[in-house]
């Protein structure tokens, strides 16, 4: 098993193009790469960005490093710049919008090596790094 691991070289998925523009994202660590127990992905999002509310099967942790995000646990919601983070439980929907005028940079942990992604209506979603259409994110241009 691995015990050392470079976020440069994972691999990412930068989409430049269609409704997602401007996610970026490299998963670190999952049970691809040997964890039993944890998942740690960076992500970079562009000024505007939501990620709607959503839950996953585990706990998660954001810890923001550069940027600012308005984000929303329930009905309870913070602002989150560099050097904080929010502890989610696993199951409580969440989501944020990136506030800041450039694009935010964030790790987020997981307590479990292979996370699900459930919409708020509770149907299972599927990122694009794992070749789905990620729709439970939504672009600027496209909320109304």
């Amino acid at each position: 098993m691995r015990h050392h691991y470079s976020h440069a070289s994972a691999p990412v998925c930068s989409l430049d193009e269609g409704p997602l523009a401007g996610l970026r994202h490299r998963t670190v660590i999952d049970a691809r790469s040997g964890a039993a127990a944890l998942a740690l992905w960076q992500e970079e999002h562009e000024s505007g960005f939501l990620v709607p509310p959503h839950s996953h099967d585990c706990e998660e942790i954001i810890s923001v490093l550069d940027g600012e995000i308005r984000a929303t646990i329930g009905s309870e919601s913070w602002r989150v710049g560099p050097g904080e983070s929010i502890l989610i439980p696993a199951g409580d929907l969440h989501g944020f919008e990136v506030t800041s005028s450039g694009p935010v940079r964030l790790l987020a942990l997981f307590s479990s090596a292979s996370p699900r992604i459930f919409r708020a209506d509770g149907t299972e979603s599927s990122p694009p790094w794992e070749g789905g259409a990620s729709d439970h994110l939504v672009r600027p241009e496209r909320r109304a």
